[in-house]
């Protein structure tokens, strides 16, 4: 049976699917399946959580690699050539002219370094401005480390003109502060390393106070306050035997901003379950934070530091769910097309039966009106085929909407009524002759 409202139908699905294509031309593509991430040296803090990120990413079917590196100063290099997507930047590492980049944005603050300087017992420091003339181990070549204490220094007067700076690593810096070959030594580093535990453990070093903590926090936005209560560190050893205020930046994740959303998510997932549990210093659930960042928080970034994972997430596995939500601006089409084609299809469909309906009344009451006149028997015969020319076509009929089905059995009751009519005409008319 041929149905006649199918050219209809096609078209409808016709545009709609034009417009998805259109619309599928706008779809972020699917992301890569590796994600770069560059850290610090095998076995320290940043290697060592890129670790835990790789085994929670590894089971989202995505796959981390590591890129070490000297230090966060080399890491940052790495990003800003696009050798890696991302990072985890020690604070204060950047200046203003990397910081206001377009390429690099930040996803998170992760946890608190500290800064730890420690001094011979018998030499005490109260102030860096002290330190002039002194050898003086400021971290490595390409260490975040190196870059904030050197601009430390150099702000409290405190220069390679009037100092000896050494680029130590940290093992080596704490063995010749032990063994007096150097003065002073700097540090940025978790409480629980085992190098801090160690210097604070020796008797003959000190670990210095910063008493002008709010004159540093005030004027350098990356830097923050951290209090080491006495006992804090070894209850039994009273260690600190005074309490200590530390200055301390923040660790950051920084990646390139051509990142796609789903992996800025998905990090930002892993830095959740790693992160958020807290530590010696941070509070549970204070980080991932978006506080104390230097570089631009991406807005993708801002939105799940925000509200979490979102409802996709949490119902269908990660690499499902970022699919789906690629997709979601086909969702334009479905709204800007689909819906107002839906809401007029159904009008103009009803529209097309009633007026159907209409037509063939017209050509009923046409013949009603003429039937007592009619005398030809050819004329007659003529209306009768029209009349079963109607049926045929009432019975080719596919579907008819249900509001309006009694007028569509009514209408064929009518005309069945009149063909009933047309023969009796023709009867008479026979049997007046």
């Amino acid at each position: 049976m041929k149905c006649k409202s199918c050219p209809f139908w096609i078209s409808i699905i016709t545009i709609i699917l034009l417009s998805l294509v259109i619309t599928y031309q706008f779809v972020e593509p699917a992301p890569p399946k590796k994600i770069r991430i560059a850290t610090g040296r095998e076995g320290g803090g940043y290697h060592t959580f890129a670790v835990e990120y790789q085994k929670f990413i590894a089971q989202k079917n995505f796959q981390l690699e590591i890129q070490t590196t000297a230090g966060s100063v080399e890491a940052l290099q790495l990003l800003k050539l696009g050798k890696v997507d991302v990072s985890f930047l020690q604070g204060g590492i950047s200046d203003e002219t990397t910081v206001e980049s377009a390429e690099l944005e930040a996803l998170a603050s992760l946890f608190y370094e500290p800064l730890w300087v420690f001094y011979p017992t018998h030499k005490p420091i109260q102030y860096l401005f002290e330190l002039r003339g002194k050898r003086i181990a400021v971290g490595e070549e390409g260490s975040g480390t190196r870059k904030l204490v050197l601009f430390l220094l150099k702000e409290n007067g405190v220069t390679e003109k009037n100092t000896t700076f050494l680029a130590l690593p940290k093992e080596a810096a704490a063995q010749q502060l032990a063994t007096k070959e150097i003065d002073v030594a700097f540090f940025v580093m978790s409480p629980t390393a085992d190098t801090i535990s160690q210097l604070l453990n020796n008797p003959d070093l000190e670990l210095l106070n910063f008493k002008r903590d709010l004159a540093y926090t005030s004027r350098y936005p990356f830097l923050t306050t951290i209090k080491i209560g006495e006992g804090m560190i070894n209850l039994e050893k009273n260690i600190p035997k005074t309490d200590k205020t530390l200055l301390a930046t923040t660790a950051s994740l920084v990646a390139r901003r051509d990142l796609p959303h789903s992996l800025v998510r998905l990090l930002l997932m892993a830095a959740t379950n790693v992160h958020s549990k807290g530590g010696f210093l941070e509070k549970k659930n204070q980080f991932p934070s978006e506080q104390f960042v230097e570089f631009p928080l991406n807005a993708e970034a801002r939105h799940y530091l925000e509200h979490g994972q979102n409802w996709l997430e949490n119902v269908f596995p990660f690499g499902l769910a970022a699919t789906l939500d690629r997709l979601k601006v086909m969702l334009i089409p479905l709204i800007a097309v689909i819906i107002p084609l839906i809401k007029g299809v159904v009008p103009i469909y009803k529209w097309g039966i009633r007026f159907k309906i209409f037509r063939w009344y017209r050509v009923l009451r046409e013949i009603d009106h003429d039937i007592e006149s009619m005398k030809d028997l050819e004329v007659i015969d003529k209306k009768i085929e029209q009349m079963k020319q109607l049926q045929r076509e009432l019975l080719d009929v596919v579907s008819v909407p249900l509001g309006y089905m009694s007028e569509f059995y009514t209408l064929r009751m009518h005309l069945n009524l009149i063909l009933r009519r047309l023969k009796d005409r023709r009867q008479e008319v026979l049997d007046s002759r």
